[in-house]
């Protein structure tokens, strides 16, 4: 029996598994033909065994150095991206120690011109994997092709983007934490209830991940026969002044009994304080993500409930996991959720923000 303070050798699982060394040494390196059978059977004895290699002695024995870039919008335009940026620097001062550099290329998520031309940087820097928010889906899938052709690994964090070979994503299922939003409110609404699905973005650019968790949201109550609630879909730019108090006015003029509202991203804030300013705190408000603005709202009772998705940890495990896959050669898991958090005023101050 292997305890966990036994040195466990690539020997001992080819002997488990009933391969050859070669065979073990492929699929921990992730290279070369090997039936998935057999790559499935080493994985599961790998997990079983606790094997790691040894960091420490990596480094040491290898003068090689890593460069690492991660793209991703600039948190001057979103203060959501303050908190993926926080885990991203956490994760590269822990590796600057082994000849691993981090490079932060951020982009305007609103203009895909700035996330083409800020690829096109990074790739110039000849990075050994890059760690980016696929915003723009085409482009991405372009840039997708040039990543593989150069065999850079790559790795998403917050949206993913089906029908490609990232080495691994982290953040939320969006759809599934639709389901979560759509399940709350479901049980707090009337029977007829209305309900205004309000998506925020500069120049009108909807991410994939928010049409995704709208879907989920919509998906749900079909499911449940909850039919028979009203739902009302806007889509504000915000970089229009008048905005959203102009739409979020004609919205309830127009819609009188909206009792309701989904804001599938993390600027619910701008919706709350039209509520707050005209008096409509009544109505049920379902956002995401802990930013302050966000927190102020909630204590005030004006927002009801926030969906975390913990956006330190996907920006600190997704510049891990291209570590760990680069540098020490480690199998990393492709699918990583994070928790759909609920948070609610009576909770708020047991997570940090």
């Amino acid at each position: 029996m292997t305890t966990k303070s036994s040195k466990i050798r690539i020997k001992d699982i080819a002997e488990k598994a009933g391969v050859s060394i070669g065979t073990v040494d492929r699929v921990l390196h992730n290279r070369g033909d090997v039936r998935s059978e057999t790559r499935e059977k080493i994985l599961q004895i790998v997990k079983e065994m606790g094997y790691t290699p040894n960091l420490f002695a990596k480094s040491l024995a290898s003068k090689k150095t890593y460069r690492l870039a991660v793209l991703i919008p600039d948190s001057n335009d979103n203060p959501y991206w303050k908190h993926p940026k926080s885990g991203i620097i956490k994760a590269a001062d822990e590796i600057k120690s082994f000849n691993t550099s981090v490079n932060i290329f951020p982009f305007n998520a609103t203009d895909e011109a700035s996330f083409r031309n800020c690829f096109i940087q990074v790739l110039r820097t000849e990075p050994n994997g890059i760690v980016f928010n696929p915003v723009f889906r085409e482009a991405s899938f372009e840039f997708i092709e040039l990543m593989e052709a150069k065999n850079i690994p790559f790795v998403y964090i917050d949206t993913f983007l089906e029908k490609s070979n990232c080495l691994a994503y982290f953040g939320q299922n969006a759809k599934q934490s639709g389901r979560v939003a759509a399940k709350i409110l479901s049980q707090i609404l009337p029977e007829n209830g209305e309900v205004l699905i309000v998506k925020l973005a500069n120049r009108k650019v909807i991410s994939h991940h928010l049409k995704n968790r709208e879907e989920g949201f919509i998906e749900f109550f079909n499911e449940q026969n909850k039919c028979n609630c009203k739902f009302t879909s806007l889509i504000i730019d915000l970089l229009d002044s008048n905005e959203p108090n102009q739409s979020l006015y004609t919205a309830f003029k127009t819609h009188p009994n909206i009792n309701g509202i989904f804001v599938p991203n993390s600027r619910v804030f701008k919706v709350a304080n039209y509520l707050k300013e005209n008096n409509k705190t009544d109505i049920l408000c379902l956002g995401y993500d802990l930013l302050h603005e966000n927190i102020d709202f909630i204590e005030e009772n004006v927002i009801d409930y926030i969906i975390g998705q913990r956006p330190e940890d996907q920006g600190y495990h997704g510049v891990m996991a291209l570590f760990n896959h680069i540098a020490l050669k480690k199998v990393v898991n492709k699918s990583n959720y994070s928790p759909i958090d609920i948070i609610i005023k009576e909770n708020i101050n047991y997570y940090n923000y």
